[in-house]
């Protein structure tokens, strides 16, 4: 077996001391402060939460009593806000999680400077310190971690603390994970040694141990695509009339204003592509101020439902099988009353558009209001998606204050296309599918983007629009700079 770094057996001893004694210094939370937190949730959920049918075999009520004494016995704040974890990650939605109290995670969970990535449910080497770039070259692909199967490992001792509604963002997630949420393949007790079992890209595979100590210090990665952009926006025009267009983000309403600045430059281009593969979201308003600049006619937005309770409603209901006048209380007893609301109308009057072959490039990491912003496009027939499913998690969550300074998030409102269709638990299909393999992070090549290109360049040969005018394309390679 080989150790990766030098040995600094004592060190690591001093580092675990130091871990039992930062928690046994922290005040523990009072039982009774700790069963109210878990009941804080449960009744939250109860009242709320969006999602109950994708959970047939969850019962709430027996589970939340399953989790009183394992939360009484809780022998630290962090082992109790884990078994909160625990108990909302059974919900299984991707916008109903808790946050840990700050600082919480980083005392007790820590993992070594190497990034995974999955491919087919491998975990897969994309990014180390450059100290372990002999020792564990890009592309591997991690068999064992601390003896278990990679398999077993996420099952057993990674998923039950993921909130996700699809199973494809589990292993996403999983094998990738959370220093923010403190969960992972390789994720342990700061200091400590992973022990993994590895099959390097030529074959041979190795036993090799890399300490958990990559928090609060500075890394120089080796990677071959790099570890993504900061931007949220980007624009670029590409060859044969084409632009590509990045809208990474949708937390800052300034990338409605760069959108507008290149404007006049799309309209000079034949096809469009439009990246929200690294987009997990934001305002839902932005997307819609994007969006209405994309078609000719206005766009039906999600169609949404939240829960109803009116006290005396439900008590009527309660009667339900008695009086025949108390029946249509009985959604309100049972805990199914619902707000339907139709879908909003996106107006495109009075706006610059651009309406030409585009292409979305979506993913995994799609979620939230970029998810949104694909019920828009849905019925945009001009439109093509080419990626992955994306995360399958939108909604308005509510945010529940926890004893001791943690969050819960609980979805209250469930989102679907326009003519009610589900993606919540799913992800939105694309139509056509790139699968991530292992060369897929070893590849300099972008290949969803080369399959967007090339699709682009068919259509619009298809729809017979020609080239652009070289004195235009001139003048718009000279205007050709970002925005930001």
């Amino acid at each position: 077996m080989k150790t990766i770094g030098c040995t600094i057996g004592l060190l690591t001893l001093f580092l675990l001391a130091n871990s039992s004694s930062l928690a046994s210094s922290e005040k523990l939370l009072s039982v009774e402060e700790r069963i109210h937190g878990l009941s804080l949730i449960w009744k939250e959920a109860s009242y709320n939460f969006a999602y109950f049918d994708q959970v047939p075999d969850l019962d709430w009520d027996a589970t939340y009593l399953e989790f009183i004494p394992k939360v009484i016995n809780a022998n630290s704040n962090f082992d109790y806000y884990r078994l909160l974890t625990r108990f909302v990650s059974l919900l299984s939605d991707g916008m109903t999680s808790v946050e840990m109290p700050e600082g919480l995670v980083e005392n007790h969970i820590d993992f070594p400077a190497v990034k995974l990535a999955e491919a087919n449910r491998q975990a897969v080497v994309i990014a180390v310190d450059q100290r372990y770039k002999t020792e564990l070259p890009l592309g591997s692909v991690i068999l064992k971690v601390d003896g278990k199967a990679v398999e077993d490992k996420v099952k057993q001792d990674v998923f039950p603390y993921i909130s996700s509604s699809t199973e494809h963002i589990r292993w996403h997630k999983g094998i990738r994970g959370s220093s923010a949420f403190g969960y992972g393949l390789l994720a342990g007790v700061p200091g400590t040694w992973a022990e993994i079992k590895v099959k390097y890209p030529h074959g041979e595979e190795k036993t090799l141990k890399i300490r958990r100590d990559a928090r609060d210090r500075t890394i120089g990665w080796h990677s071959v695509k790099g570890l993504g952009s900061d931007d949220d926006f980007q624009f670029q025009l590409l060859d044969n009339g084409m632009a590509y267009l990045a809208l990474n983000s949708f937390d800052n309403e300034e990338v409605i204003e760069k959108f507008r600045n290149v404007l006049h430059r799309l309209k000079l281009v034949r096809g469009l592509i439009i990246d929200l593969r690294y987009n997990a979201g934001g305002n839902t308003y932005i997307a819609e101020e994007i969006v209405k600049h994309l078609s000719y006619y206005d766009i039906p937005g999600a169609r949404t439902r939240m829960r109803i309770h009116n006290s005396t409603f439900k008590a009527w209901g309660r009667y339900a099988e008695d009086f025949s006048w108390a029946e249509k209380y009985r959604p309100y007893f049972e805990g199914d009353a619902w707000l339907v609301n139709e879908p909003e109308i996106v107006s495109v009057d009075g706006v610059d558009k651009v309406v030409i072959p585009t292409i979305l490039l979506i993913g995994r990491e799609t979620s939230g209001a970029a998810e949104d912003f694909l019920v828009y496009t849905d019925s945009l027939k001009h439109f093509t998606t080419i990626g992955e499913p994306t995360f399958g998690s939108t909604g308005q969550p509510l945010l529940v204050e926890l004893p001791g300074g943690g969050r819960a998030y609980i979805c209250t409102k469930r989102d679907m296309f326009s003519d009610g269709r589900d993606f919540v638990g799913y992800g939105i299909q694309p139509d056509i599918k790139v699968v991530r393999d292992v060369d897929y992070y070893l590849s300099r090549e972008d290949a969803v983007l080369e399959r967007a290109k090339a699709l682009l360049i068919n259509e619009a040969g298809r729809l017979g629009q020609g080239a652009l005018d070289g004195n235009a394309y001139q003048a718009l390679n000279q205007s050709n700079v970002n925005p930001n």
